[in-house]
């Protein structure tokens, strides 16, 4: 047994802990545990006089350890994907911690490339988005190897359950479904949906909502109204035409670079959005004021998101595995839907 007062060597001490023994700010204990600059001699003695009380000694392990986070994203296109690591790197900022930006693509660095390099440098922690573990077929085993070595990981949207590794999702399911019912409000009864490959779970959880919302409007799934494209505005383009030659009034589309696709084909072909046909994206990017019409999204919670990002950062950095963590998308009714085509007078 630990003797009294004292904390097993193997367990660390919560950061707050720190702070109250040492009489500092979390962000300090947090600052002196990464070999941050800025600590004043006398307040890192303190808190590294308050570990050693509680049975916590700071060993090499963490000498080791920079202050670098690599945050690993998809190709950068995707406007999606640098808002997200913006919003994480400031978040992690403001604890002292350096993010280093990787756009892991086919033709570049591939996502196992910085995996192992910032294993290699001893970076504080990883966090990916929307990475390689998004297709089911490749699972979580490179991450949990990573957090078994001591490396802190987050991982960012496109997982699926059970996910044994610290991670924040937005349900996009539950998004798909209130992007079908806010357009079955409007009048639309003929309603499409564009999504990505379906080997990825953001694609699959799109398909799955769009089928679960016309379901609980009391409309039939037809198939052909559900198109797996690639992630682009050129997929959606292709898509579209496809759609209204089969009578849709309305297109949910898998993320806001795919709905411009959507308007882009409608004006096309002579449809006016969203007279002749209503568009309804996801994510909530910057594309929405720059779009015209304005897009209607479904925004999702990046600042919220990033936050918790980077809590679970810092609770791994005192021993915590925190759990998945799931958050609700907003609707924004921008000018890309209307009412269906019959009902406009």
């Amino acid at each position: 047994m630990a003797a009294p007062g004292r904390h097993n060597a193997a367990v660390k001490p919560k950061l707050h802990e720190v702070a109250k023994i040492a009489e500092v700010s979390e962000a300090t204990v947090s600052r002196v545990l990464n070999l941050r600059p800025g600590v004043a001699e006398e307040t890192r003695r303190r808190v590294l006089d308050a570990l050693s009380r509680l049975g916590y000694h700071v060993g090499s392990e963490r000498a080791r350890r920079s202050a670098v986070v690599g945050i690993i994203t998809p190709e950068l296109d995707n406007p999606i994907f640098p808002l997200f690591a913006q919003a994480i790197e400031s978040k992690l900022a403001r604890h002292g911690l350096l993010s280093v930006v990787g756009p892991a693509t086919p033709t570049t660095a591939h996502e196992r490339d910085y995996l192992e390099h910032f294993s290699r440098i001893g970076a504080s922690g990883v966090v990916v988005i929307d990475g390689s573990y998004a297709n089911r077929t490749i699972g979580y085993a490179a991450y949990e190897s990573l957090l078994d070595d001591g490396l802190p990981v987050v991982l960012v949207n496109g997982i699926y359950f059970p996910c044994p590794v610290p991670a924040v999702t937005v349900d996009i399911a539950a998004a798909a479904q209130t992007a079908v019912r806010h357009l079955f409000s409007l009048g639309h009864r003929v309603i499409g949906c564009v999504t990505g490959q379906l080997d990825y779970s953001s694609s699959l959880d799109l398909a799955s909502g769009y089928q679960s919302g016309l379901k609980r409007e009391g409309l039939e799934f037809d198939e052909r109204l559900l198109i797996e494209t690639m992630f682009t505005v050129e997929g959606a383009r292709s898509a579209t035409v496809e759609l209204t030659r089969r009578g849709v009034t309305g297109i949910v589309a898998g993320s806001d670079l795919m709905a411009l696709g959507v308007v882009a084909a409608a004006e096309s072909q002579g449809l006016r959005v969203p007279d002749g046909l209503s568009v309804v994206g996801f994510d909530g990017t910057p594309l929405l004021g720059m779009s015209n019409p304005a897009l209607t999204t479904l925004r999702q919670p990046v600042d919220r998101m990033a936050q918790t990002v980077a809590m679970m950062l810092l609770g791994q950095f005192n021993g915590d595995r925190p759990k998945a963590q799931v958050f609700e998308a907003e609707l924004i009714a921008g000018a890309t839907t209307g009412a269906a085509p019959a009902m406009v007078h």
